[in-house]
């Protein structure tokens, strides 16, 4: 919201999950908490592109042109998007996990690859020495 052009990528498992992450219903979305929950001066001065209610599920958008994406597993779903800031969660029990971390290498200006424990790709990462 405070950078213009800035696209963030939030991947999870299933597309529902990444939805639930950015926007929400019931309970709020985390991106969309966060920005419900902040001073009414900061939504004034970073406005979104439309009312919340009109944004798409997968998406919360601004006027000056940052957005939050949600999408799917797989590489080829972050190959669709350029993203400044990518974000994987659950990675350990993510198909595809390290295909779309590498698809995210070239584009991405900061990855954030957060899981609870498990084997894999990411535990390999997380456990070298």
């Amino acid at each position: 919201m405070l950078f213009e052009r800035t696209l963030v990528l939030v991947q999870s498992q299933k597309l529902e999950k990444s939805c639930e992450l950015v926007k929400g219903t019931e309970p709020p979305g985390y991106a969309r908490a966060l920005w419900e929950h902040q001073h009414p001066w900061l939504r004034e001065r970073f406005p979104l592109a439309a009312r919340m209610d009109d944004l798409p599920a997968d998406r919360l958008v601004w006027k000056n042109g940052s957005a939050i994406q949600a999408i799917g597993k797989g590489a080829d779903q972050v190959r669709m998007f350029h993203p400044t800031i990518f974000v994987m969660d659950e990675a350990a029990h993510m198909d595809e996990a390290e295909a779309s971390f590498g698809a995210a290498i070239p584009v991405s200006q900061q990855i954030i690859v957060v899981s609870s424990a498990g084997p894999g790709w990411f535990g390999q990462i997380c456990s070298l020495e």
